[in-house]
């Protein structure tokens, strides 16, 4: 599992729910992103692959008395219905190692750090209601160029915070579907 980082607080600062919102968070981790959104009144669904994130979203609602649903899926396998905003911390790093064990997929994005971002927009505008957002995180070390490009067909991209650390940069980005793009 993931503990929140500085990638985990620039998302959670920059994703915004409201009250009876459908909200995604896809890769939850702990659950923080999540937590603060059915805290703000959104109807949450919290995924992970990793069952430990789950059970720890799951304890984390149940401790701070949120109501929120938490699904153990390989990104949208196991996810259902449409939702007016998701929120991905994804794995970003690279990873030329072979399959990553269960705690480097939290970080391990494959290759140049793109394969599961990719993955991710291949899928989630299935998922998106109409006019609704994606927030991503994404890194320098990470196959930026690559996610950028995939991302050209089917959504309008804007990078709307950075962050600079020592050894790298990480970039929210706020995406929406292209109109016509289904």
């Amino acid at each position: 599992m993931y503990n929140p980082s500085d990638d985990s607080f620039l998302i959670l600062k920059i994703a915004e729910a409201s009250p009876g919102q459908k909200l995604l968070d896809m890769g939850t981790g702990s659950g923080i992103v999540a937590l603060h959104a059915a805290k703000a009144g959104a109807v949450v669904t919290a995924v992970d692959i990793n069952p430990n994130a789950v059970q720890c979203a799951r304890s984390n609602a149940l401790r701070n008395d949120l109501k929120m649903d938490a699904i153990e899926s390989d990104l949208f396998e196991k996810v259902p219905g449409l939702f007016d905003v998701i929120v991905f911390n994804p794995p970003y790093l690279p990873d030329e190692d072979g399959p990553p064990s269960w705690m480097e997929k939290a970080w391990a994005g494959g290759g140049d750090g793109s394969d599961v971002i990719i993955r991710f927009l291949d899928h989630a505008w299935r998922h998106l209601s109409p006019r609704g957002e994606i927030y991503m995180i994404l890194s320098s070390l990470g196959g930026l160029r690559s996610i950028l490009r995939a991302a050209r067909e089917r959504y309008e991209t804007e990078m709307i915070e950075e962050k600079h650390m020592f050894f790298e940069s990480i970039f929210a980005y706020r995406l929406v579907q292209k109109i016509g793009s289904h």
